[in-house]
């Protein structure tokens, strides 16, 4: 434990082109799916380095424990301390598309007269809008709509079919999400993400969950969000469950004056 709080610690110490290089390289890792090697960012950013100052913090960052490589003449990819890093970074710029901000409020906007109905449009708008899986936990904590499980199946990421089925066993379980996917009492409005060994789950440590809540009334609560590999494009995910976290607030209140 000890070891842990001296790296968690680190990130605080890192200087402007250290962050700047360790958000390029998981950036880069998210689209490309492929270890990001040092020349690489030598050649495809400026960042008025030398190739061998990059290699330098490279190895600096897989020290400390933010980045990782496959084998010894391999690019890196993020750890789960990498991802964390990342995802911190983007929960303070959130940005969302206008063209899904524009479809968020015209299918929120169609008439709906139950929480059902709001909820049911909810997990499927998130699936297809996002590309990942979506879950939307209701009020009483015990029953889910659980939106394209399937597409788990289309992510070139689990390429072990027999790990990939224990996971989807184990997001099927209501017991389990209900653990997942629990709203945050003490802070309702906020967006909470986690991935890897933040899950607490041993099939899941390449997964990742974005989720928040959405209130019902002053005390009821249910939360919604997405599921899917560690290599989500968190930036535009995150913008997008919040989008449409204050959509379902604001058609609940609809429906219910």
């Amino acid at each position: 434990m000890a070891g842990e709080t001296v790296m968690d610690d680190k990130l605080g110490d890192l200087t402007t082109r250290e962050r700047r290089i360790l958000y390029y390289t998981i950036h880069k890792f998210i689209n490309d799916h492929e270890p990001i090697g040092s020349r690489t960012i030598s050649k495809d950013f400026d960042f008025e380095m030398s190739p061998a100052t990059i290699r330098n913090i490279c190895a600096d960052l897989e020290e400390w424990g933010y980045l990782q490589q496959p084998h010894t003449s391999a690019g890196r990819k993020p750890t789960d301390k990498g991802y964390r890093f990342y995802i911190n970074e983007l929960l303070k710029i959130q940005e969302l598309a206008q063209k899904h901000k524009d479809r968020i409020i015209r299918e929120y906007n169609e008439k709906m007269e139950t929480l059902d109905d709001i909820l049911l449009k909810t997990g499927r708008l998130l699936s297809t809008v996002s590309g990942h899986t979506a879950i939307v936990l209701y009020p009483d904590n015990k029953h889910f709509e659980i939106s394209r499980l399937s597409l788990m199946l289309d992510k070139p990421d689990f390429k072990d079919i027999g790990k990939l089925r224990e996971a989807m066993q184990i997001l099927e379980e209501p017991e389990n999400l209900g653990d997942l996917f629990r709203p945050d009492t003490d802070n309702p409005d906020a967006i909470d993400v986690k991935v890897g060994k933040e899950l607490n789950e041993p099939s899941l440590t390449e997964f990742g969950v974005i989720k928040t809540s959405y209130r019902l009334g002053d005390d009821a609560q249910g939360s919604l969000g997405l599921v899917g590999p560690k290599r989500m494009p968190y930036g535009r995910l995150i913008a997008l469950v919040g989008a449409i976290k204050d959509a379902v607030n604001s058609a609940i209140r609809r429906v219910k004056s």
